[in-house]
């Protein structure tokens, strides 16, 4: 038997051929190798594997990582590969998304595109709205998203630039049964198109290639009969399979029962309650509520429905069933179901069946959860009528505003009489504990009182605080923020419903969800660019945005399957600190697939992946851990299978043992205090101190942890060829990689060819990273001679590799009454990690004072080590630290002096960088209209208690210099003129092949669509430096235009005798003449161009007093790029830098346990800012007027600088917090610390919000 569906119009059937564990993803990639669709968390989490599904008539979006291949039964897939390519024409999805510069390292834009197809296939008439709300299943971490939705909206209904599109590009195909064309509506074998109605309704059954056996049934007696035979210890009941995103499946049961084609579990009706089948999918759920509100006893299921829209995101929901969502609560009590929480609200029933029940029985939800469901189907849920004297009110409160799951939620539901006084209440919670579900003391008091009583308040508030249970499960929140947050919410739901005539003005906005209520973003993009110039400063798409969008540009792992490949896998520590007593690879080695183990002992040469005698490294980092446990889940060895799935179970077959395990230190804050983990490294000394001296302000300042949550995963794959290995690799370092593997397996340096193309993503985490997986597959392919692939899953990655450097910083700081320093104590303690190699610490040294006057400075830097992943290249390495830790130390001047937070930074300005900066304050001010809204946020936090709202400046002055060695090789084709180049850079997605097109195109005087950029490798590249720090795009362009320089003084003599021949005739002529038309240039590590890049940042933004929740209202920002090659796509790097910096100081937050293990190493606990987190008026413009220098063409960097400038979010947020706390009676001078990102558990601890000033009235 077997299982058949289509994909892009061809018709795939599988059976025995494939595993348990095959998902539709595995299936589109590595069986038809169609590559286009990539992937990066395998949880649904990120969008990358985002595919287009009819199923049942219905279209939709899937997670092709979530889906078994063999749930894919009857379905008709489409992938980005049919959407629009090369050969049939692109999409208006595709280009719009290209020409709107929403594509920049590319890895991504695949998934976007797929999403946005599936939904305008779904709801053409989509609103911007409904389309900004709809785009919660991507993340990207490039572009900052504006650029993504200003070209997604142009499909809106509503949008003033409407981009035509025609019935979604017409690809509906004909109907195989009446010859025409098939619109899957209005169609009685709309169901049928594939097979025959006969086999949809017979049972499959298929014996898979692991040992499984899965089968599709059409009724519910199927499967109690399938327990029957093969009992109910081992089984799997299949429907969307989304919970693996959360809690990942690492071994399938051996009975898999696909339960999506039985009818009872899919139908819905109304015998006085509402009667759902268990295996609707929570999309058909949203559906059946909207049909059904439109029953006056149903109408509150319009609230259920705003609540179920905040569950995962829309490819989730569109697989994803009631059924499975409540068992993974059964299975894991701290689970904050929303689903659960929702059915709990509003009295709901579960419907079960026992195979060995004569009948089914009801229960509440209360009791399924202590039900042995063991043998048992979930058959349905009963949702009662509840008319209009019912109020229900729920909230979920998010790390962020979209696809998380809940930190806390709660429901809550009062019967009211004529009075107001409650019949009935249910009030529910979910996060708080695995215990604690129904407040029934809280519940029981309310009764028979007037709800909106503010007495009858108090008494609840009071009765709640003591019931309550809370713990710290999951680990990743804090026990305090909830228990506060679950009185908020008690508070906040009856702000809602209370009548407007009995509620107070001041308090009416603390009922306002602060999310639902976010408008259609907007954003501003203003710089000069000069047409006189052009190319050179023409604003232009990304030059391979195109082929991203289409799925068509290649990545590492996109390399098509290589006869007799193996796969590799990291074999991790389970200590944080200690010794390896003894390694046993047998148990891996006896597990089917597995091909061999390898730890450090069987590495010939050196066990490191950097080296000293490179640039950057000033150790010998060990690629595999040797004795000493370093930290937790540290490599120790490497697993070999035929699949990357064995690999990856092997590697936790491994058994090893430890011993003098010691409790590891993971924190910078501590380990600054313990002499033996730190160093002195660097002391700049103040040439003047001032002893006008009215204050002294002591204190510190911490910041953590960073991952990089690049979209494309590290990976390497190494293959001999003749007389070399040849890698290709994730990197922006070639070089390193083929240095490392020489050191590793002690053969000479050219036995080593490596190459790449370009990077989904790197920010400084592919720099020298990706040499931990590239010496290894090396290593393995030159011990097997086979090839090898090896790719790291995102827990590994985030447990094993280092991250943004931790860094803290004590200070002591000597003002006078004007806030203006006077002197200033700077101990500044970098965390390397388990080892000090990377010297990071360096490149703050030229900002440790931001753009502050040094001369009172005393400036001491240290080398901090902890028991973690050794750290690494972050965006904006060091002077993330130092600019944002001043700007808070200019803050705190600003609160405890009680001075206008503008004032003090502008007092303290360094004269060399004064005039510029105020220039550009005086140029935000205007644009943004400063004065007013200072008055107005003012005035509004005066009347509103419960929103409160920020607005502050930051201001910057980054260095920008960077030495780098690069090759250039630009070649010109005689018989048309055109040109290819290639260069020692790596395209991230920071534009350098454009900008060196553009270059290219100025200075040979021919258009740019007569060059392209070839790959990059060993042989034409040696040697070369990395690509990072932002300026190697200026390295590459000057480069390019010293090759056009030389050539065309080649051509002049030639160009003179010709008269003004065209370009064409010119190279013809020249080739015939037996001149090389081939030229190179070198660009040296000696020659550096220092310049400073100066920035001016203004945000507003609100908070939810009672949540800690937040929204960004407008963000101006203003950088001085001197003159852009391309403005766009810096203006896409400015906007990345800056929300990738959002994240950092908002959501994203990484957690240890006491053993050094990290909690929060998955999409479903480590949370990016997603589509609807950045601001909601997004203004970036461009210093008039300024240039660097001539050899650069006066550009400047734009990749890094903005990441630092976003530290403007936080600084608004405490001003937002500050007026809460004032109505705490806190004192608004008085400095309260917050370490760390701004998240919305510290939000929500910091506004002190009591309990006692909860009121109606």
């Amino acid at each position: 038997m077997s299982v058949t569906f289509k994909i892009n119009d061809n018709l795939y059937r599988v059976g025995e051929d494939v595993a348990s564990t095959t998902s539709l993803l595995d299936y589109i990639r590595q069986r038809l190798e169609l590559r286009g669709t990539k992937y990066m968390c395998r949880q649904g989490g990120c969008g990358a594997c985002i595919v287009t599904v009819v199923r049942d008539g219905i279209t939709m979006s899937v997670n092709s990582c979530l889906v078994s291949i063999t749930s894919c039964h009857n379905w008709d897939i489409t992938t980005i590969e049919r959407v629009g390519n090369r050969v049939q024409g692109y999409h208006p999805l595709q280009t719009t998304l290209a020409d709107y510069n929403g594509s920049q390292c590319g890895y991504c834009s695949p998934g976007w595109v797929m999403a946005m197809y599936s939904l305008l296939k779904a709801k053409p008439n989509v609103t911007m709205l409904e389309i900004e709300n709809s785009l919660a299943s991507n993340i990207c971490r490039c572009t900052g998203y504006r650029p993504i939705l200003d070209a997604f909206k142009t499909f809106g209904s509503d949008s003033p630039k409407p981009t035509k599109i025609v019935d979604i590009e017409d690809l509906d195909v004909m109907c195989k049964k009446t010859g025409e064309m098939c619109i899957k509506k209005n169609c009685e074998e709309s169901e049928w198109c594939m097979v025959s109605q006969d086999d949809v309704m017979a049972t499959i059954t298929i014996y898979l290639n692991d040992g499984r056996i899965w089968f599709r049934v059409q009724e519910l007696c199927e499967i109690f009969n399938i327990f029957r035979t093969y009992g109910v210890d081992n089984y799997m009941l299949v429907g969307g399979n989304t919970a693996k995103g959360a809690y990942p499946i690492i071994e399938y049961p051996r009975i898999l029962i696909d339960i999506t084609g039985v009818p009872i579990l899919k139908s819905y009706m109304i015998d006085q309650n509402l009667v759902v089948g268990a295996a609707t999918t929570l999309t058909e759920l949203i559906s059946i509520f909207q049909d059904v509100s439109n029953d006056d006893d149903f109408k509150y299921l319009l609230v259920l429905i705003g609540h179920l829209r905040e569950v995962a995101h829309i490819p989730v929901r569109n697989i994803g069933t009631i059924a499975g969502n409540l068992m993974i609560k059964h299975m894991h009590r701290d689970f904050a179901s929303d689903v659960f929480l929702l059915f709990e609200t509003v009295g709901a029933k579960l419907k079960i069946q026992n195979y060995m029940a004569a009948a089914p029985k009801i229960i509440s939800l209360q009791q399924f959860l202590n039900e042995d469901m063991k043998g048992t189907v979930i058959v349905s849920v009963m949702l009662p009528p509840r008319n209009y004297s019912y109020r229900i009110y729920t909230e979920k409160v998010a790390p962020r505003a979209q696809n998380a799951h809940a930190i806390v939620n709660a429901g809550f539901l009062y019967k009211l009489d004529a009075h107001a006084r409650v019949k009935e209440c249910r009030i529910v919670y979910g996060g708080l504990s695995s215990v604690f579900i129904r407040a029934f003391k809280t519940e029981s008091h309310l009764i028979n009182k007037e709800l909106f009583n503010n007495a009858t308040l108090q008494g609840a508030v009071k009765i709640l605080a003591n019931e309550i249970i809370v713990t710290r499960e999951p680990e990743e929140f804090n026990v305090e923020y909830k228990r506060r947050v679950a009185l908020n919410l008690l508070y906040k739901g009856l702000l809602a419903l209370c009548p407007k005539n009995i509620l107070a003005p001041r308090y009416q906005s603390g009922a306002i969800k602060i999310h639902q209520t976010r408008p259609v973003s907007e954003g501003l993009q203003i710089f000069e660019t000069n047409p006189k110039i052009w190319p050179l400063n023409q604003p232009i798409p990304k030059v391979e945005g195109l082929i991203q969008c289409s799925g068509e540009a290649m990545y590492t792992e996109d390399m098509s399957k290589i006869p007799y490949e193996v796969f590799a896998a990291f074999v991790l520590t389970t200590v944080g600190s200690g010794n390896i007593g003894h390694i046993d690879p047998s148990r891996a080695l006896r597990e089917p697939g597995v091909i061999a183990f390898y730890s450090a002992k069987d590495i010939p040469g050196l066990n490191t992946f950097t080296v000293p005698d490179i640039v950057n490294a000033s150790a010998d980092e060990k690629v595999l851990c040797d004795g000493k446990v370093a930290y937790f889940n540290q490599p120790l060895g490497v697993i070999v299978a035929e699949t990357t799935y064995i690999a990856n179970k092997a590697a936790l077959m491994v058994d090893v043992t430890y011993s003098n395990v010691r409790q590891p230190i993971t924190d910078v804050r501590v380990a600054k205090t313990i002499p033996s983990m730190y160093n002195f490294y660097l002391n700049i000394k103040p040439t003047e101190t001032l002893n006008d001296v009215s204050k002294i302000i002591k204190g510190s300042q911490s910041i953590f942890n960073q991952y990089h949550f690049c979209l494309e995963n590290l990976a390497a794959i190494s293959w001999p060829s003749d007389q070399v290995l040849i890698t290709s690799a994730t990197t922006q370092f070639l070089s390193n990689i083929q240095y490392t593997a020489s050191k590793v397996l002690a053969l000479p340096q050219n036995t080593f060819f490596c190459k790449t193309r370009r990077a989904g993503g790197a920010y400084g985490y592919k720099l020298s990273r990706t040499g931990m997986l590239s010496t290894m597959s090396n290593l393995v392919a030159h011990k097997l001679n086979r090839p090898c692939r090896f790719i790291t899953p995102i827990q590994v990655q985030m447990r094993a590799i280092g991250k943004r450097m931790q860094s803290s910083t004590n200070y002591e700081v000597g003002v006078n009454q004007d806030g203006m320093i006077q002197y200033i104590n700077y101990d500044i303690f970098e965390d390397n990690g388990c080892i000090v190699n990377e010297l990071l610490i360096n490149l703050a040294t030229d900002t440790y004072y931001n753009c502050y006057d040094k001369r009172r400075w005393n400036y001491t830097s240290y080398n901090a080590i902890t028991d973690t992943p050794s750290n690494t290249w972050f965006r904006a390495p060091g002077t993330l630290e130092t600019i944002t830790t001043d700007e808070m130390i200019m803050e705190r001047i600003a609160y405890e002096l009680d001075l206008d937070h503008l004032d003090v930074r502008l007092a303290n300005l360094d004269p060399e960088h004064a005039s510029v900066i105020k220039g550009m304050v005086n140029t935000v001010k205007t644009r943004a209209n400063y004065d007013t809204r200072k008055q107005e946020v003012s005035k509004y936090n005066k009347e509103n208690r419960w929103k409160k709202r920020g607005l502050r400046f930051t201001i910057m002055t980054w260095s920008g210099q960077g030495p780098s060695n690069l090759n250039i090789i630009l070649s010109v084709y005689y018989t048309d003129g055109t040109v290819t180049i290639s260069h020692g850079g790596i395209e991230l997605g920071q534009g350098i092949n454009t900008k060196a097109i553009q270059v290219c195109a100025y200075f040979l005087g021919i258009p740019t669509s007569k060059i392209k950029i070839i790959p990059n490798n060993t042989h034409t590249s040696p040697n070369n430096l990395h690509t990072a720090a932002s300026v190697t795009s200026q390295n590459v362009a000057l480069g390019v235009q010293r090759c056009c320089e030389k050539l065309l003084a080649e051509l002049a003599p030639l160009r003179l005798k010709m008269n003004n021949p065209t370009w064409e005739e010119l190279i013809y002529s020249a080739f015939k003449s037996g001149m090389s038309l081939q030229v190179t240039s070198y660009v040296s590590p000696n020659e550096i161009f220092d310049y400073k890049v100066y920035g001016v940042t203004l945000a507003e933004v609100e908070i939810d007093v009672l949540t800690g929740q937040w929204e960004i209202l407008r963000l101006d920002l203003l950088e001085d790029v001197g003159l852009s090659v391309s403005p766009e796509i810096d203006i896409g790097q400015i906007e990345g830098a800056f929300i990738q910096g959002l994240g950092y100081w908002t959501t994203e937050n990484i957690v240890y346990k006491e053993s050094g293990e990290i909690v929060t190493d998955s999409t479903w606990t480590y949370w990016v800012p997603q589509a609807r987190d950045i601001p909601q008026d997004f203004r970036v413009y461009f210093r008039k007027g300024s240039f660097s220098q001539d050899i650069i063409l006066g550009s400047k960097a734009t990749a890094e600088p903005a990441t630092c400038m976003a530290v403007v979010v936080p600084l608004a947020m405490r001003e937002a917090m500050v007026s809460a706390r004032s109505e705490s009676g806190l004192s608004s001078t008085k400095w309260f610390q917050i370490d760390g990102p701004y998240t919305v558990e510290k939000i929500g601890l910091a506004c002190e919000t009591r309990p006692e000033d909860f009121k109606f009235y």
